[in-house]
Formats: structure tokens, sequence, C-alpha cells
């Protein structure tokens, strides 16, 4: 069983190295199912969930008393990052890399609930007040039905559905228009074209040659930042969910533009598992990662056609970050991206639980070399007459320690050791770790600390 356990690690780090190539960098991320759960330990970024609402009386959301429903979509969304699907699709190699377990969590921490029509609408038609935009009459027909507007303008797909006329003497209201054509008008010395509204509704009055049309403009703020400004005051310890609504009929939609903050609307129209996968996708987005249409990773197929379809072993993956029915995949560099960047980068490394853990400790047993970003699980403990060398950046968890037994030595190579936003207590020299607050009898069996090649410790 030994020997099999050896090949297998072997065969991963020989698909690893020859399939990743430019993104060698990210194969130290990748949680194989050996990598340790104390220098790989599971990312846990924490979520302020926002509830808007519509009304006090019409809240057209989640409530106080239906909280079950947010705790089931959490439950969801992180089995889809726990339990991790092999893939249905086959890469360009015609390899299917698989990891079991992302080590990717999202923790509820905080639950606010708003009542802002505003901060809940996301997605709604208003009228085009621009005048500059409005379309002038030229003529009113009551026997066909038209309205003729001056010139040919690229204004004209918003209006499709409805238009609204005003300034006319009899004709002021709302139509939809059946077909639109072009007139080319001959009277003048140069020719010049006009467009014909043909209209549903009947127009009992020709004679008005005077007013404009408008329209319904789209505005869509499902992407935008308003409610993190708003009502998270750009808050960038958490990652902020706003679940919202919209004025405009549809299914359940989303956006997830920043790590701090992403929008999801019109939920309780949708099927529970189907919103936690929606979720889910955006909250990839907020980590990371991009669509799969357009591969971010060589481990990704070509191609993944998107749709809301069924998965297949040919062109429809069940990437969690495609548009499909399945959602429950991420690939290795996927998933090593995101701890890649949590472990690298302070502010986002600041929203994850990881920086207050200090319940577990890290404990070197041997001579180690660290050559990958983490942040680390609690006290460290390097036990008597080991060593441990840093190459890469250590965050150190708010009031943690590093604690050198006897005759065990530290070296930072290159790399930093650190604490985000916070205290951590240092490096303590003892004799042992249960006797924290002895140290050695003689000097020269007390443990040592050293720095090279530009390697640092901030306290």
């Amino acid at each position: 069983m030994k020997k099999l356990h050896v090949l297998l690690n072997f065969m991963f780090l020989f698909f690893c190295s020859n399939a990743y190539g430019q993104f060698d960098y990210l194969m130290p991320y990748i949680p194989s199912e050996k990598s340790s759960t104390q220098t790989h330990p599971i990312l846990e970024i924490k979520t302020w969930v926002h509830i808007v609402q519509f009304d006090q009386s019409e809240p057209r959301n989640i409530t106080k008393d239906s909280l079950d429903y947010l705790t089931k979509q959490f439950q969801w969304i992180n089995q889809m990052f726990e339990k991790i699907q092999p893939p249905t699709v086959a890469n360009s190699k015609g390899e299917k890399p698989y990891i079991k377990d992302s080590r990717i969590r999202f923790i509820i921490d905080t639950v606010s609930f708003h009542v802002d029509s505003v901060s809940w609408d996301r997605m709604q038609f208003k009228k085009e007040e621009n005048s500059n935009k409005w379309l002038e009459i030229i003529e009113i027909n009551s026997d066909s039905s038209s309205i003729t507007i001056k010139g040919i303008k690229n204004r004209f797909k918003p209006i499709l559905d409805s238009l609204i006329v005003e300034g006319t003497l009899f004709n002021n209201g709302i139509f939809h228009p059946e077909k639109i054509t072009l007139e080319i008008d001959n009277s003048s010395r140069s020719p010049r074209k006009n467009t014909v509204l043909f209209l549903k509704e009947n127009i009992q009055i020709s004679e008005d040659t005077t007013g404009y049309v408008t329209y319904f403009k789209k505005i869509d703020k499902n992407c935008h930042k308003d409610n993190w400004v708003k009502l998270a005051n750009e808050d960038k310890n958490y990652l902020h969910v706003f679940y919202t609504g919209a004025s405009k009929n549809g299914p359940a939609f989303g956006c997830g533009p920043s790590p701090y903050f992403l929008n999801v609307s019109n939920i309780l129209k949708n099927g529970g598992y189907a919103t936690a996968q929606l979720t889910g996708h955006e909250l990839g987005h907020c980590v990371g990662l991009r669509h799969t249409n357009t591969p971010q990773f060589d481990d990704l197929p070509r191609s993944d056609r998107f749709g809301w379809i069924q998965c297949d072993d040919k062109n429809t993956s069940n990437n969690i970050m495609g548009y499909n029915l399945c959602r429950n995949y991420l690939s290795p560099l996927q998933i090593a991206y995101i701890h890649y960047r949590y472990s690298n980068v302070d502010e986002l490394a600041r929203t994850t639980k990881n920086i207050n853990n200090t319940t577990e400790k890290i404990k070197v047993k041997n001579n180690t070399i660290w050559d990958k970003s983490f942040i680390s699980t609690g006290n460290i403990i390097v036990k008597r007459g080991n060593s441990l060398e840093v190459k890469n950046k250590v965050i150190m968890p708010n009031g943690s320690k590093i604690i050198l037994e006897k005759n065990s030595t530290l070296t930072i190579n290159g790399g930093i050791i650190k604490n985000i936003g916070g205290n951590w207590g240092g490096i303590v020299t003892c004799k042992s770790y249960p006797k924290i607050h002895k140290n050695t009898l003689f000097k020269k069996n007390r443990a040592t600390v050293q720095t090279s090649n530009g390697g640092e410790i901030i306290y």
C-alpha cells in the first residue's frame, strides 16, 4: 500500500510538471490529498450577507424568519467547493485533471437587513430623459397607424418593445411597434432617409406633425458597487454578498465584479439549488476566476459551450465557472489560483477567518523548507534540534507565536514572516514547548534565528 501511495504521488507530480507549463508557480498551491492541512489549510472566506428588502410590509426578499433558506444556500455552495466532481470534458491534451476537495469555504459571519427600494432594484426600465436622444416626429398617419421619425439612428433597438410619444396634440402615450422600415424622402436635392414605425395600436388623428418619440431604457445596476458603498461603507474585511431584487421580471441573476462584493437578485423566483449554483458561480468570480468559454488556465478545455444546458463529454463542461446545469467541478489550477491569491495578497488574506485562527499548532519535527505562501493555522513550534527554512510568505494569525525549542533553527531565506492588521506574539526561544517560559541553561544550546537573501520578520 505504501508503494502504491508513493507511485500515485509521483504520477501526480509528473502530470503537474508536464501539463501546466507557464503555470508552474501555482503547483505548490494545488491541494492534493497528500498536502498537509497545516501548511495548506482550508481557506475560510468571511462573508457578510446583506438582505435588501423592498419595503417593510412588502419585503420581496428573505425575511428574518426565513434565514434557514440562507443557511441552506451556503451549505450547498460549500458542498460544491468541497465535493468536487470529476470533469465531464477533457482538456486540450485529452486529460481530465481532478482534485477532490478545493479546501475553499465561504463562512457566513454576519447577516444584515436593509429596507431600501432603490438599493433593492438592480434592474429596471425607465424613460429616457435625455432630450438629445429623443427622436423627432415628421409625420403621423392614422390610415397606416404609423409614425415617421427623422433620420436613421442607432437607437431603435430599445423601442422595438415599446415607445413613448410626447409633445403631440392628440397622440401622446405608450405604443408598441409592430415593425420598423426605412423611407427615402426625395423631395429635396439630397435624398433623406427617415424611419417609419408601424404600431400595433390605432392612431386616431393624423394632423399631428410635431412631437417626439422617446423610449424605455434598461438600467442594469447588477454589477455596480453602489450598495457596497452605501450599505457596507466599502468595507474590505469581508466578502459582502447582497441579496436584492428587480422591478424587471426575470429569473435569478448575479454579478461578482470584486473580491469584496457581489450581487444576487430575484432569488426567490428560482429553485433553491439553482440559486446556490448561481451564487457559487459569482463567488468564483470574486475569488479570481473567469468564465470557461475562454480558458483561464491550460488544464481547462479550449472551449466551453455556454447556455443553460446539460453537461456532456464533448463541449459542455460541468465547471462551476461555465454556464451549465451541473456546476460541480473546478480544475486543479483554478483551485490553486484562489489559494495563491489569498496567501500572497494581504488585502485578500484580511477577508479570511484564517488570520484569527490560533486553535491549531504546526509542529516542525524534521528539517523543513517552506517554499509556498500560506496563512498559518496557529502557533508554529520548531521542535528540538530541527530547522525551518522560510522561502516565501508566512502570515501569522493574530495572537500566535513562533516557538523555537532547544537547538532549533529558524531561517528566513528570501521570505517574510508577518501579521496583517493585528498583532502576533513574535518569536519565543525556550527549552521546550511545555516549558515555554524557561530557556536553555547554556547559550550554545539556544535556538537561533537568521535571515538571508532579503528575508525579514515584521512584528
